[in-house]
C-alpha cells in the first residue's frame, strides 16, 4: 500500500514522501521559489541554473559530480517562472548519502566568479537557440503576452540582463531567493520517511529566510500578434485562461480540453487535420496550477492555410460550448484513469506529482484520491460547466511570413 507522509519543518521546509511497495528507485522533487519571476533582472536565476553546477559543498564541479555518479545518481537543475528545481531519480538504497549532495545545489553553491562568464555565454547561446524552433518561439511570446508581469517571462531570460550580471549581483539572488519558505521536497518510491526526515533536518538547520513578495502588474492587452520570420510554415498559438487547481469545475474543463484537442481521436484533429487537411499538428492541452490555468492551444501549417486553420480552432472551441457526447466522455474518462494509473507505476512522476499538488492545493492526493475524483465526474457536470463557460479574453500568436490581416474580433468567442 503506497504511503503519503507529511513533515513540516521549522526552518520553513516541507518534507514529503511516499513510499511505494516494490519499487527500488527514489525520485525526488526540491523546488525553493526562485525561479525568473523573482528576479528583479530577469535571467539572475537562468544563470544560477548553470552556476550552481560548477561546485558545491566545497567540492569542484567534477568532484561534485564524480560523487553523484559513484552512486548512480541521474540529476537536473532547472529554473522555472516561478520556482528553481533540483530534480533526480537514484536507487532507494543511495537516498541518504544523495539527498546531502543534491541539496548542496541550493543550499551551498560555490558560485565561482570564474565561472560567471561561460554560463552567461550559454544561457545567451540558449536564447539565440529560439530563433530556430518557431513553434517554441510562439509559445514564448504567448506566455509574454497573457500573462502579468513579471509571470510572462521565459526560463531563458532577458539577453541583455543576462549579459550586464555581476556575480556579486547573481550571489545576491541566491542569498534572497533559495531560502526555505514555500520550499517543498518530495520524494516517492523506495523511500522511509523517518531517515528522510532525520537527514534532511540536519542538512538544513541552519538554513533561514524568507522569501520578498513577487507583485504582478496588470493583464496585458492580450489579442492577436504576429512574429515575422522567413518560413515555410507558420506556427499557431493561443492562450486561453482556465479554473484553478483549487476550483471544483477543474475536472470538468480537463475532460473538456482533452475531448476538444487532447488525442488523436478530438475534435480538432478530427476537424482542422483529418477532415480539412489545414494542418500537420494541432493539439490542445490544459494546465491547471494555483494561479495561472492556462489552455493552450497550437497548431502547425502552411502560410496559405494559417487564416482557415485559426478560424477553424476557434469555430470548434465555440462549439465545445454545446456540450460533449456520451461517447466522447466514456473515452476521455478511461484515458484519464490510464494516465493515471501509467503515472503510478513512475517514481519521478509521483514524486512531480505530489509537488504539484502540495503546492496548488496544499494537500497532496494519492492514486486512489486520484481515481475517486475521476469516477465522482459525470457527462452533466461537463456539459452544465460548458454551457456557463466564459472564455474571456483570448491570446493568438503566429510565427511566420506574412501577416494574416485577421479580423480585428476574430478572438470573440
Amino acid at each position: 500500500m503506497h504511503s503519503i507522509q507529511h513533515q513540516q519543518l521549522d526552518c520553513g521546509l516541507c518534507v514529503i514522501t511516499e513510499s511505494i511497495p516494490g519499487s527500488k528507485t527514489a525520485a525526488l522533487n526540491w523546488g525553493v521559489r526562485g525561479g525568473v519571476a523573482t528576479n528583479k533582472h530577469d535571467g539572475d536565476s537562468t544563470l544560477l541554473a548553470e552556476l550552481v553546477l560548477r561546485g558545491a559543498n566545497g567540492m569542484s564541479s567534477k568532484k561534485h559530480n564524480d560523487a553523484l555518479e559513484s552512486l548512480g545518481i541521474r540529476k537536473q537543475v532547472s529554473c522555472g517562472i516561478e520556482f528553481f528545481r533540483v530534480t533526480s531519480v537514484m536507487l532507494g538504497s543511495h537516498l541518504t548519502q544523495g539527498i546531502p549532495l543534491l541539496g548542496a545545489y541550493l543550499l551551498n553553491p560555490e558560485l565561482p566568479e570564474e565561472g560567471l562568464e561561460p554560463c552567461k555565454s550559454l544561457c545567451l547561446q540558449s536564447i539565440l537557440s529560439i530563433d530556430d524552433n518557431p513553434s517554441h518561439k510562439a509559445s514564448v511570446a504567448l506566455n509574454k503576452h497573457h500573462f502579468k508581469k513579471p509571470f510572462g517571462r521565459s526560463s531563458y531570460g532577458e539577453a541583455k540582463e543576462i549579459a550586464s550580471a555581476t556575480i556579486e549581483r547573481v550571489r545576491d539572488v541566491h542569498a534572497k531567493s533559495f531560502v526555505p519558505e514555500n520550499s517543498i521536497l518530495t520524494i516517492a518510491g523506495d523511500v522511509r520517511h523517518d531517515e528522510v526526515v532525520e537527514t534532511v533536518s540536519t542538512l538544513v538547520q541552519s538554513w533561514t529566510g524568507v522569501n520578498a513578495s513577487v507583485v504582478s502588474g496588470e493583464t496585458p492587452g492580450r489579442g492577436v500578434h504576429w512574429i515575422e520570420q522567413d518560413s515555410s510554415q507558420v506556427h499557431i498559438s493561443f492562450a486561453i485562461d482556465g479554473p484553478s487547481a483549487q476550483e471544483k469545475d477543474v475536472l470538468s474543463e480537463a475532460v473538456a480540453i482533452s475531448v476538444f484537442g487532447g488525442a488523436t481521436s478530438g475534435r480538432l484533429f478530427t476537424q482542422v487535420r483529418q477532415r480539412r487537411s489545414l494542418c500537420y499538428s494541432v493539439s490542445a492541452q490544459f494546465a491547471p496550477s494555483k494561479e495561472r490555468s492556462v489552455i493552450r492551444i497550437h497548431a502547425g501549417t502552411t502560410p496559405e492555410r494559417a487564416k482557415e486553420t485559426i478560424e477553424v480552432c476557434l469555430e470548434q472551441l465555440s462549439i465545445l460550448q454545446n456540450g460533449i457526447t456520451q461517447d466522447e466522455f466514456a473515452r476521455t474518462i478511461q484515458r484519464m484513469k490510464s494516465r493515471t494509473v501509467m503515472h503510478g507505476e513512475s517514481t519521478t512522476a509521483r514524486a512531480s506529482s505530489l509537488w504539484s499538488d502540495q503546492y496548488a492545493l496544499g494537500k497532496t492526493r494519492s492514486l486512489a484520491d486520484k481515481m475517486r475524483e475521476i469516477d465522482g465526474i459525470s457527462l452533466e457536470n461537463v456539459n452544465n460547466w460548458l454551457k456557463n463557460r466564459d472564455y474571456g479574453k483570448l491570446t493568438l500568436v503566429y510565427v511566420g511570413p506574412s501577416d494574416l490581416n485577421l479580423p480585428t474580433n476574430i478572438l470573440h468567442v
